[in-house]
C-alpha cells in the first residue's frame, strides 16, 4: 500500500485518551507528534494559513509561539526557532509553524508528523486549508466519565455541570464537520473501543492514515517518559501500564444517582448523538431536565454570589485580634 505523508490531528476533548493514543501512534517507526501546541488556535483567527505573512504578520507569529507557555515543551530554543524562520523567503504561516513540526521529524529521525491538540476540532477546515490532505481522528469518550476526570482535576470548579462544557463544544463542533464535504478526512474512534478492542481499534487508524500496523505500537509504555511533560506526569500516571476494562464506564461507579440526572439534563442529547445510552432513557423524564438544569444553574450561582458576599467577613475573622 502507499504510505502516508499528510499530516495527522488527534482531536476532540481533553480527559478522552487522546494522550494515550498519542503514546500509542508515536511508538510507529515513521511517526511522530509534539507535545500538545496550542498556538495554532490564536494564529489562525488572525491570520491566513496559506498567503505569505508581511513583515509584521510574521513578527506577530513568532512571538506568538514562542511566548505561549507550551513553548518550552517543543524544546526548541527560541533564538533557533527565529533564526529557521528568518531563512525562509516570503514564508507563509504554514511554512513557519511547520519548522517545529519538522524539528521533531529530524530529532526522532521520522519522516510523518501529527499533532495531539484536542481544541483543533474547532479548527479543521483552516487546518485542511493549511495542510490539504490532512486527517483528524476524534477521540471521543463519554461525558459523563470526561466530566468526572475534569471534576477530579478541580479544572473546571467543583459543580459537576460546569465541566461538562468542553466535552459538550467538541460535541458540537464534531457534529458540524459531519455535514461538511470533508468528512472523509475525519475518522471518529471511541475511547471505549480503544481500551476495549485495543489491537482492532489501531489497525483500523493504521489504514485510515495510510500507514502500515506495527506491534510495537502496543508496547507504548516504555516512551512515556520521554514524551509526555514532566510537569503532566501528574495527571498521566496510568499511562505506564495498559488500559484495564475498569477504565471504560466509570460513570456508573462513581456518580450518585442524582449525578447521573444532572448529566443526562446538561448532555443527554449529545451522549446518544455519540452513541452513549442513558441512564434515564424514558421519555417520561424529558420533563424533569429543564428544571435540573435550572436548578443545578441557579444553585451553583447563589452559592458564588453568596461565597463572594462572606469573602469581607472571612478576611475580618482572620485578622480578629486575639482575645485578652
Amino acid at each position: 500500500m502507499a504510505l502516508g505523508s499528510a499530516p495527522f490531528f488527534i482531536v476532540g476533548s481533553g480527559r478522552s485518551g487522546t494522550t494515550l493514543l498519542r503514546m500509542i501512534l508515536a511508538s510507529h517507526s515513521r511517526l511522530t507528534i509534539p507535545p500538545e501546541t496550542w498556538f495554532l488556535l490564536p494564529l489562525l483567527q488572525r491570520l491566513d494559513p496559506v498567503r505569505p505573512l508581511t513583515k509584521a504578520e510574521l513578527e506577530f507569529a513568532v512571538n506568538t509561539v514562542i511566548h505561549h507557555y507550551r513553548w518550552p515543551d517543543m524544546k526548541l530554543p527560541a533564538a533557533e526557532f527565529r533564526q529557521r524562520v528568518d531563512r525562509l523567503q516570503q514564508a507563509s504561516l504554514r511554512e513557519v509553524v511547520e519548522v517545529i513540526y519538522r524539528d521533531h521529524t529530524a530529532r526522532e529521525n521520522k519522516p510523518r508528523w501529527g499533532d495531539k491538540t484536542p481544541g483543533y476540532i474547532e479548527i479543521v477546515p483552516q487546518l485542511l486549508r493549511m495542510f490539504p490532505g490532512s486527517k483528524f481522528i476524534y477521540l471521543c469518550r463519554d461525558g459523563r466519565d470526561v466530566a468526572k476526570s475534569f471534576q477530579r482535576q478541580g479544572w473546571y470548579g467543583p459543580w459537576l455541570h460546569h465541566n461538562f462544557r468542553e466535552w459538550s463544544e467538541a460535541s458540537d463542533w464534531r457534529a458540524r464537520w459531519d455535514k461538511a464535504e470533508y468528512n472523509n478526512h475525519l475518522l471518529d474512534v471511541h475511547y471505549e473501543d480503544l481500551v476495549l478492542d485495543t489491537d482492532r481499534v489501531v489497525h483500523r487508524i493504521c489504514d485510515f492514515l495510510d500507514e502500515p500496523f506495527e506491534p510495537q505500537m502496543l508496547a507504548w509504555q516504555s516512551r512515556v517518559d520521554d514524551l509526555v511533560p514532566a510537569r503532566e506526569m501528574v495527571i498521566h500516571g496510568k499511562l505506564r501500564r495498559a488500559p484495564l476494562e475498569a477504565d471504560v464506564g466509570r460513570w456508573r461507579r462513581e456518580m450518585t444517582v442524582r449525578e447521573q440526572l444532572v448529566s443526562e439534563a446538561f448532555i443527554g442529547t449529545r451522549l446518544e448523538r455519540s452513541g452513549y445510552p442513558r441512564r434515564f432513557e424514558s421519555r417520561l423524564w424529558r420533563p424533569a431536565f429543564p428544571l435540573v438544569r435550572c436548578g443545578c444553574i441557579a444553585f451553583s450561582a447563589a452559592a458564588f454570589v453568596t461565597s463572594r458576599l462572606l469573602r469581607p467577613l472571612r478576611w475580618l475573622g482572620l485578622r480578629r485580634p486575639a482575645a485578652l
